[in-house]
């Protein structure tokens, strides 16, 4: 059997795993502590995955800087699920917006960065016509999410400051992420490593629908009044892609020794 089939096995099974404990328990309190051990578990994958790469290049090596800034966001946002497991799952209170928020926001700027700097380091450049194309398409995403659940929430008045603030800057981190991560598919779509970033991107694109369906159910206050909801396999599911795209991207390098 290949490796990487072994691994998508455990990922199918994971997220099967995921869906029996968030149906199965009848205590309501429960499922809500489960869901949130869960989404720590599904967070810590990827940081485990990346290290695994990191492991493949020598001491001195550029690419171990930027894995490196990778894994320190990724690390940051495990930090985030973790407080918000201690805030929801044991306080029983509504997390949001709390401590989880800040090592999330930072997360994601250390992501980001590392994403620049993994574009910035290939000599290949893409064809500007590919290039504008991805841009246009995430502005087309960035007014549409702007019109329907940007401007709703920013003039919400049951909102204070930093629930909109918070709220606003999810859906914006994740455009850039999802733009860089779709760029560098494309710098390396002929290549050996261009399935593992598709399935980086694509693991990306649902953490932005995780986040845009979250900050909705936020607004509408629907979200701290169910054990679970459907939103929840979204992050599960982008994280689990996000961990096959680091182990494909490491044995992609180990295929060729």
């Amino acid at each position: 059997m290949r490796k990487m089939t072994i691994f998508y096995i455990f990922a199918a099974l994971f997220f099967i795993g995921s869906v029996a404990f968030h149906i199965l328990p009848s205590e309501g309190q429960r499922v809500t502590l489960y869901s949130d051990i869960i989404a720590v578990i599904a967070a810590l994958l990827p940081v485990m995955a990346f290290l695994y790469l990191l492991l493949y290049f020598e001491k001195g090596a550029p690419e171990r800087m930027l894995l490196l800034t990778f894994i320190v966001g990724l690390f940051l946002w495990v930090l985030g699920e973790i407080f918000w497991l201690y805030y929801e799952g044991l306080l029983r209170i509504d997390p949001f917006p709390s401590m989880a928020d800040l090592f999330w926001i930072l997360g994601y700027i250390s992501v980001l960065t590392a994403l620049i700097l993994q574009y910035r380091t290939v000599e290949v450049r893409l064809e500007r016509p590919f290039v504008v194309g991805i841009a246009l398409v995430i502005v087309i995403f960035a007014i549409t999410i702007g019109v329907l659940l940007g401007y709703p929430i920013a003039v919400y008045e049951e909102f204070t400051a930093l629930e909109k603030f918070v709220s606003l800057f999810y859906p914006i981190a994740d455009l850039l992420l999802l733009y860089m991560a779709f760029l560098i598919t494309g710098l390396y779509w002929a290549g050996r490593l261009s399935y593992a970033w598709l399935l980086i991107a694509v693991g990306i694109m649902f953490y932005v629908v995780g986040d845009l369906w979250f900050a909705y159910l936020e607004w509408q206050e629907i979200y701290p009044e169910v054990w679970w909801h459907p939103v929840d396999f979204t992050w599960i599911t982008g994280d689990l892609l996000v961990f096959l795209g680091a182990v494909k991207y490491r044995l992609s390098f180990d295929e060729l020794v």
